[in-house]
């Protein structure tokens, strides 16, 4: 139960988004310690994975290890420590295995995220906090929600594997909600989320489910929504989908490339790729992160940290997969492939509304219940009684 409430909360503070309601500077560490709260109660409260704890000790390790030796000046234990918590928040839920109420929970707060924060973005909007829509540099209108395009890209996406998770469980009503969810995220005009919220689920739900009209309902709604969202905007999102501009993440990734090579062995630290990039690039690309997972890791704690931390962190992913807890191994698996593609283009490590499809991927597949033990039939002394003997009736001799 303690669980279950923090990460309510947790998820919460996430949909409200306290920096547009409040007009907070950055509410990411507060996001952040409500959900690393949740995933310490999660840790502590069931059945852990001692494999994973194990693994999840070595990754911190490392990076202490990498900072202790990195050659870079403007070095801050203080920025090492922030961005250690905001990791140690997403690699919490794969220590302990989760029980039925709690899969329920997870998987109903993200199916309903995308479409909670289309609803809250409308309030926002007519209160004057923030708009519905936004058009970007290409001219195209991207819906945001109360989050704004990207992060509502990668909810949609998260959103869309959590209704699919539930469809999957006979529960067929849930197959609209994940085809509402990939739609919302192709509304976002986000390229690499909507390409993974529709090959993704739909792969998951033709390869998991085990029923032909299930299969013929899921291909039919599909197309309906698809065919519905280009009638009605489909010029916007093919001169999104079609344009070959980066959003300025060549300029980002060329600038942090330099940065690798002067201290390609045990990086710059952990979270300070956001100190390095220069003023006048976050200027023009209106942002400081590095939107490349691989090449963040990389320049924090050089190739020799980002190779044993990738390899614990694959690791980590293998002893799930191995568990006899976990029945959709081909889904978790789709979905682990869909998460390090998309690691390539955005920060799915540091953004909640991404890395919680991972999550959702590992809690909605643990569909097998541990078996119980029979408890030990207590023991009664039996009470004794003496018998009389029978004896044969006398014979005449």
């Amino acid at each position: 139960m303690a669980f279950r409430c923090a990460f309510l909360l947790a998820q919460l503070v996430l949909i409200l988004n306290l920096e547009r309601l409040l007009g907070l500077a950055n509410a990411n560490p507060i996001e952040k310690l409500f959900l690393i709260l949740a995933g310490v109660v999660f840790a502590l409260t069931r059945k852990r994975i001692p494999a994973n704890l194990v693994l999840m000790g070595f990754i911190i390790l490392v990076s202490f290890v990498c900072g202790l030796l990195s050659e870079f000046d403007a070095f801050s234990w203080d920025r090492y420590s922030r961005s250690l918590v905001s990791l140690s928040a997403f690699l919490l839920f794969f220590t302990a295995l989760p029980e039925q109420r709690d899969r329920e929970l997870i998987l109903l707060i993200a199916a309903f995220t995308p479409p909670a924060s289309v609803v809250l973005g409308t309030i926002y909007e007519t209160v004057g906090i923030s708009r519905l829509w936004m058009t970007d540099y290409l001219g195209t209108r991207r819906l945001g929600g109360n989050m704004g395009p990207a992060f509502l890209g990668g909810a949609g996406v998260t959103g869309a594997v959590a209704a699919s998770y539930l469809a999957l469980q006979q529960r067929s009503r849930y197959l609209l909600l994940a085809l509402v969810n990939a739609g919302i995220t192709m509304l976002t005009a986000s390229r690499m989320p909507s390409a993974l919220a529709l090959g993704v689920t739909g792969a998951m739900l033709f390869i998991e489910s085990r029923s032909a009209v299930f299969r013929i309902l899921m291909v039919l709604y599909g197309c309906v929504v698809v065919a519905a969202l280009f009638y009605v905007m489909g010029d916007q999102l093919m001169t999104r989908w079609s344009s070959e501009a980066m959003s300025g993440r060549d300029v980002i990734w060329n600038e942090l490339k330099a940065y690798v090579q002067r201290f390609p062995y045990f990086g710059v630290g952990l979270g300070h790729q956001m100190d390095i990039l220069s003023a006048r690039t976050s200027a023009t690309t209106h942002t400081i992160a590095a939107h490349n997972e691989y090449l963040r890791f990389a320049l924090e704690v050089g190739y020799i940290g980002s190779a044993f931390m990738g390899c614990a962190f694959i690791a980590m992913l293998v002893n799930l997969l191995r568990h006899p807890m976990m029945t959709k191994k081909w889904a978790f698996l789709m979905v682990a492939a869909a998460f390090f593609a998309y690691s390539a283009t955005d920060n799915t490590f540091s953004v909640p509304q991404i890395f919680m499809a991972l999550v959702v991927a590992f809690i909605g597949s643990c569909d097998r219940r541990e078996p119980v033990s029979p408890a030990p039939e207590p023991y009664s002394p039996q009470t004794f009684r003496a018998v009389q003997p029978v004896l044969d009736p006398p014979h005449r001799i």
